[in-house]
């Protein structure tokens, strides 16, 4: 039974299009990216150091890949990064500082 204190909700329209997402920019890639990367290093840390059942190796060794994997995928989301408007703006940013305060940001 419907509550009469409720408000009315309006069903959606049958056959709305969905909006697709938004692309993605450099800086978002990279960012998703070195999660990715360091949530692998994590994962080979975690069979390195606590897993020691039979088939460690195995586990290893696909953990490893998978880190291989995200590295490479970490590398070249830094390419395209580096390659922006943004990226050159940071890098002014960064050059302006030094040589203003004689020491680079960190």
């Amino acid at each position: 039974m419907l509550s009469l204190c409720a408000p009315a909700v309006a069903a959606p329209v049958v056959g709305a299009a969905l909006r697709a997402p938004a692309p993605l920019t450099p800086y978002e890639v990279l960012a998703r990216a070195q999660s990715a990367k360091y949530h692998a290093d994590r994962a080979v840390w975690e069979v390195r150091d606590n897993d020691h059942g039979p088939g460690r190796f195995r586990r290893l060794l696909a953990a490893a890949r998978r880190r291989q994997a995200a590295r490479a995928a970490y590398a070249a989301a830094a390419a395209a990064y580096h390659a922006t408007p943004r990226a050159a703006a940071e890098r002014a940013a960064r050059a302006k500082y030094a040589a203003k305060y004689g020491t680079p940001i960190q």
